[in-house]
């Protein structure tokens, strides 16, 4: 019998996972986690870090452009 691509990618993700979680979440500091699962989360903290950073460019964009406007009328 043909294995599934799910069960395919939840082996997988079992393989990634110390203890075969459900759920990518940040470990505390006492649980160990597998050399590609410590990479994933690492490249998680990346994306997010620099999608907040685009967030705050973006809004002191529009409150430098609001507070010329009001100095300009």
């Amino acid at each position: 019998m043909k294995e599934s691509r799910v069960n395919k990618f939840k082996e997988y993700r079992d393989s990634i996972s110390n203890e075969g979680s459900e759920v990518f979440s940040s470990p505390s500091k006492s649980e160990k986690v597998s050399e590609q699962m410590r990479l994933f989360l690492l490249l998680k903290r990346k994306k997010m870090a620099g999608n907040i950073l685009l967030i705050m460019i973006a809004m002191a964009i529009i409150v430098l452009l609001a507070v010329y406007g009001v100095m300009l009328f």
